[in-house]
């Protein structure tokens, strides 16, 4: 039995929030990255990007759990493909970055890693997240589902 339009867009849209911040906006905005004291031989940001991904693989498993409708399924497979997307990155280069910053690397070293992380998937990154936005704006309108309009930021 498909559920109710609210439970669609609780799972797609508003978990979509734990992606919001990606690659150097992560770092610096979630984790604030270069505003806090890092302890020699703590593993602050490790953690808290290994968290993430634990977060975002549970949302993900949500999403796989509710059986698809003509009218939610393309919103859906736009989450499932901006989690897998972020759930790789996380992964990956996120996770080198947090132990870079965790090992105290020389600051530039750590952001020419953030620079080359945007540079390689920022873009797609948006590209994702905006596709997703545009489906659960409209899923929402079309389904009485009363919104609220955040700001938005400009890199």
């Amino acid at each position: 039995m498909p559920a109710s339009p609210e439970k669609y867009f609780d799972a797609a849209a508003l978990n979509a929030n734990s992606v919001s911040l990606f690659g150097t906006d992560y770092f610096v905005r979630a984790l604030g990255y270069g505003k806090r004291t890092i302890t020699p031989g703590a593993h602050l940001f490790e953690e808290q990007v290994g968290y993430n991904i634990q977060r975002i693989q549970k949302y993900l498993e949500n999403v796989e759990a509710l059986m698809p409708t003509k009218n939610t399924e393309p919103m859906l497979n736009a989450l499932k493909d901006l989690f897998r997307f972020a759930l790789e990155s996380y992964k990956t280069d996120h996770l080198v970055i947090a132990k870079m910053i965790d090992q105290q690397a020389p600051g530039e070293e750590i952001n020419k890693a953030l620079e080359a992380l945007d540079k390689k998937s920022y873009d797609t990154f948006q590209a994702k997240y905006n596709k997703l936005y545009d489906l659960g704006t409209q899923y929402a309108k079309d389904n009485g589902i009363k919104l609220v309009e955040m700001p938005t930021f400009n890199r």
